[in-house]
């Protein structure tokens, strides 16, 4: 045995045991983190009570996720992070499938949980609406594999192609819900393309490029995140608006049963799922003003122009400026002022009979 193969196995003996006294005091750290912070999920509970109307789908993805979270789901619970993470080498190696969805729904705290989960809230509700909570359903069921499968294909094109084995990628855990939500914001930016996002809340770029803008301002901001994740879930996003996932959505759509009882067809605007009930003049103009909030690092909102609108004028001359909430809205006053005028057997003021009645 010569001296260079003893030096190597007391390194590997030294590395072993450093790795395991390391993950020990990180699940430590981790334990005592959860027993002493739980604010991001009080928050998270609190913006969703204050939200007017919350898709069924939407709401049932957030009330999952929290309920993994706070430890109501044994098999996926925080204390089996290690055995669920998203971690390549033991799913080429092992098989072992179900890391490729129990990551996604699972976070490392609570503030983690709450920025995902209000990103998600904000992005639900315009997307569940326009798509219908049955079609919106299985995007995400789809977006979730597909982002988990992106980052094991991309730690393997990596490694085994371009022989980046010093970012160790096939053994670095993820979990979290941000691909989807990358993936989520390339669809968002797809269907609602005439509205800009505001970088840090008050630079406007354009929308067709605020994922990539997000993707580096995160990763500059927050070195620890996984930045293949990132880029797993937009690639996912342009697989389904320029790509054939699109195609594997409808397919599914079409052969599965639509007789879960789960409403909304494309377009559908009745109102399902969670709305609060108040006699408050807020509450009869909540539905308004669906997407007007901000989430992360970008809001959006129906803003002025900065110069990237090339149709806007040809946009506005059929819409007049006017979301599709609005435009709804004003059809239904003029509709209702229009019945008030044909029909007199229901005048608009009471006469002076009826004042006398009520004195």
């Amino acid at each position: 045995m010569d001296c260079e193969s003893v030096v190597r196995g007391i390194c590997r003996h030294i590395f072993s045991v450093y790795s395991r006294q390391r993950l020990i005091c990180e699940e430590r750290m981790f334990q005592q983190r959860r027993r002493q912070q739980n604010f991001g999920v009080y928050l998270l509970a609190y913006h969703l009570l204050q939200n007017e109307y919350i898709p069924p789908v939407t709401l049932a993805a957030i009330l999952f996720q929290m309920a993994v979270f706070l430890g109501f789901v044994p098999p996926i619970g925080p204390w089996k992070t290690r055995e669920m993470c998203l971690l390549p080498s033991r799913i080429i190696a092992h098989h072992e499938w179900i890391r490729l969805l129990a990551s996604v729904v699972m976070h490392v705290d609570d503030m983690h949980l709450y920025y995902n989960m209000v990103s998600l809230l904000w992005k639900g509700r315009r997307l569940e609406r326009r798509l219908g909570s049955w079609r919106f359903l299985l995007i995400l069921l789809v977006f979730a594999v597909a982002s988990s499968g992106g980052i094991v294909a991309l730690s393997v094109l990596a490694t085994d192609v371009f022989h980046l084995h010093y970012l160790a990628l096939m053994h670095q855990c993820a979990i979290g819900f941000s691909g989807v939500l990358f993936a989520l914001k390339v669809l968002h930016t797809t269907y609602f393309p005439y509205e800009d996002s505001l970088l840090l809340g008050w630079m406007p770029i354009p929308s067709r490029y605020a994922c990539w803008a997000e993707l580096l301002l995160i990763q500059f901001l927050t070195p620890e995140a996984s930045f293949i994740g990132h880029l797993s879930g937009i690639l996912v996003g342009l697989l389904y608006t320029k790509g054939p996932l699109k195609y594997f959505v409808d397919l599914l759509e079409s052969i599965m049963p639509l007789s879960f009882g789960l409403p909304g067809e494309v377009g559908s605007s009745q109102h399902y799922g969670y709305r609060r009930t108040s006699s408050s003049t807020r509450g009869a103009t909540g539905s308004r003003n669906w997407g007007s909030g901000t989430t992360g690092f970008f809001s959006g909102g129906d803003r002025a122009s900065y110069g990237w609108r090339t149709d806007q004028g040809r946009y506005e001359a059929y819409t007049g400026g006017l979301s599709e909430e609005e435009q709804m809205r004003r059809a239904t006053e003029e509709s209702l002022r229009y019945r008030s005028r044909t029909t007199p057997n229901a005048p608009p003021y009471p006469d002076n009979d009826d004042l006398y009645r009520y004195r």
